[in-house]
């Protein structure tokens, strides 16, 4: 009896407590919706957060491993173009740990703060490469593959242009864009202090270069592309059967493995073998080209002398065609031309070249608007011939980075004053004054003509319009690489300047990459949390580019509003691009300590 009654008790107990559970309010389950980086700072880097909200309200940083509060702060009321939200800063942590924010029943995702934070996400990014290999490769996600490009498209003969990476979601190797691959693993190796690593990253430096360096002609410059398209949308973005074919005269087997052959006449390359767009890419991507293998024909001096001066011709070939070249330069050529002239200074030590990089920033400073009756100055003209405010959403923040490294190449050139005009003008009076305008601090897409009608958004200053995002219609994407080349600007400003509200804007372009943007969304594959859905490209060839870890994605787009948007798997948003791998890992380099 007393048996039974200890069992009714001990049902009754167990349905009190199943109702009570039913009926409580599930405080527990927190809203992770305070928003930062969700890898992590360095210990002396600006450090921030952003929620939602118009009223003042206290917020925590706590150890996760103690579970102890290590600061306390305020978030702050911060209006601006998205909306009404807080910030607050917890700069002064320099703890180092993993940790999360919490403020009542909010809470963010865990973080780190370290001496380099980012050295894990670096190292998956640098793999991206590896995995994006395209040819006679053992680590492309699908390789062996196009062994057979490719056909020229003037002569239709064949010519051999394997290797190198696949652009982005697709089969395509634009020029104009996997060179910057190049540039952004070149940083990525100055950075690295780990002797193995550095040896990766050199190795996946002279893979991408041996597609470059195929893709140069006699006259210097590189050709444009291969998979890209030439009579038609995706006409080349396709698996190939990897079959070069036979000279003529040479017996061609029927079919694989059949040990039948046959004396049927074939040219050099098989029907399906992808065409060379043999015109010159973009002016910047040469310059690129020069970038990367002056730097090439430096590092490998010491070990491998015959590769390093192959490196130095074709780099010093290349720049020869681009000086007799007639064009207009923008902004960015103009940067990418200082780039250049300053790698092949640094390699050769010639006169030339500095005396080249020096006129080129006098162009550039020509093409700056300065202080005048408008409330802002300090972006940049098109060209000498174009007034309209230049803009591009991935050619990057060339214009400011170079003229930064000029400084730090030449510190006693008696133009380093105009030098420093320059950046004062375009990161304070331009890049900050914008950032001001908006809670998490990134820079516009850019600014529109007085007399233009309104782009979309409403959002005016002085006389111009302006847009964070580009317009959705036709081709468009997201922002990751405009903010991320900006970062890089407003860093390398940072320091010559000493000025540490540059080096917290650079920061929080980082910060809306990995996490603090209105969706809690990284937009890194295999880093932090929320991606955005991702992007498919099975309309063209199958199968499809599959989620690679490390690839960036072309970042958070905008509405005809000019209010964020994380896609529903659109190319835009979702597809990676080499362009936003490169400049978001050298970012990474910038805003990182030195590796132990």
């Amino acid at each position: 009896m007393k048996i039974r009654s200890e069992i009714i008790l001990g049902s009754l107990l167990i349905m009190m407590q199943a109702v009570t559970a039913k009926g409580q309010s599930f405080s527990r389950d927190l809203q992770v919706s305070l928003l930062t980086n969700q890898v992590g700072y360095t210990t002396a880097a600006p450090k921030t957060c952003v929620t939602k909200g118009n009223v003042n309200r206290p917020f925590r940083v706590v150890d996760v491993l103690t579970q102890k509060v290590v600061f306390e702060g305020t978030m702050k009321t911060r209006p601006g173009d998205f909306g009404d939200y807080l910030v607050g800063d917890f700069s002064k942590l320099n703890k180092e740990g993993r940790f999360y924010l919490t403020s009542d029943t909010l809470r963010s995702y865990p973080f780190e703060i370290r001496r380099d934070p980012y050295h894990n996400a670096m190292d998956l990014i640098v793999h991206y490469f590896a995995l994006q290999r395209c040819g006679a490769s053992t680590t492309g996600y699908l390789s062996p593959c196009h062994l057979d490009d490719g056909k020229r498209v003037d002569t239709g003969k064949h010519q051999d242009v394997t290797g190198g990476w696949h652009d982005a979601s697709d089969l395509r190797k634009w020029v104009g864009a996997t060179i910057y691959g190049m540039v952004g693993l070149a940083k990525a190796y100055e950075f690295e202090k780990d002797e193995t690593k550095r040896m990766k990253i050199l190795d996946e430096l002279m893979w991408g270069n041996g597609y470059f360096l195929k893709m140069q002609e006699p006259k210097g410059y590189l050709m444009d592309f291969i998979g890209g398209e030439i009579k038609q949308a995706g006409d080349s973005n396709r698996w190939t059967d990897n079959q070069i074919g036979q000279e003529e005269g040479e017996p061609h087997l029927q079919s694989p493995g059949s040990g039948k052959s046959s004396l049927k006449v074939m040219v050099m390359g098989s029907e399906d073998d992808r065409v060379i767009q043999t015109r010159p890419s973009d002016m910047i991507s040469q310059y690129h080209f020069i970038v990367a293998d002056a730097f090439l024909s430096r590092v490998t001096r010491p070990g491998n002398k015959e590769y390093a001066q192959k490196c130095l011709v074709a780099a010093e070939r290349c720049f020869d065609w681009c000086v007799n070249a007639k064009t207009n330069p923008s902004p960015t050529e103009l940067g990418a031309s200082i780039l250049a002239a300053l790698e092949l200074y640094k390699t050769t030590k010639s006169e030339k070249y500095k005396l080249y990089a020096v006129n080129q920033a006098g162009l550039l400073k020509k093409l700056q608007v300065t202080a005048g009756g408008d409330t802002l100055s300090g972006f940049f003209r098109v060209s000498s011939k174009k007034e309209e405010p230049y803009k591009n959403i991935w050619n990057g923040c060339l214009e400011l980075i170079s003229v930064c490294d000029l400084i730090t190449a030449f510190p006693s050139h008696r133009d380093v004053p105009a030098w420093k005009e320059t950046v004062v003008s375009y990161s304070r009076q331009y890049l900050a004054v914008m950032a001001g305008r908006n809670s998490f601090s990134i820079v516009p897409f850019g600014l529109y003509a007085p007399g233009e009608q309104d782009p979309g958004g409403s959002r005016k200053i002085g006389n111009y319009w302006y847009r964070y995002f580009m317009f959705p219609e036709k081709w468009w994407v997201g922002i990751n690489a405009n903010i991320a080349s900006s970062g890089i600007g407003m860093a390398k400003a940072a320091k010559i300047l000493k000025d540490p509200e540059l080096q917290l804007l650079a920061q929080r372009q980082l910060d809306w990459i990995v996490g603090a943007n209105p969706f809690n969304s990284s937009t890194i594959v295999g880093v932090g949390y929320n991606q955005p859905k991702p992007y498919i490209n099975s309309n063209e060839f199958k199968p499809a580019t599959p989620l690679l870890p490390g690839a960036v994605m072309n970042g958070l787009g905008g509405d005809k509003d000019d209010h964020p948007v994380q896609g529903s798997g659109n190319y835009n948003i979702s597809e990676y691009w080499t362009p936003m791998v490169a400049y978001t890992l050298w970012l990474m380099t910038e805003l990182s300590g030195d590796r132990q």
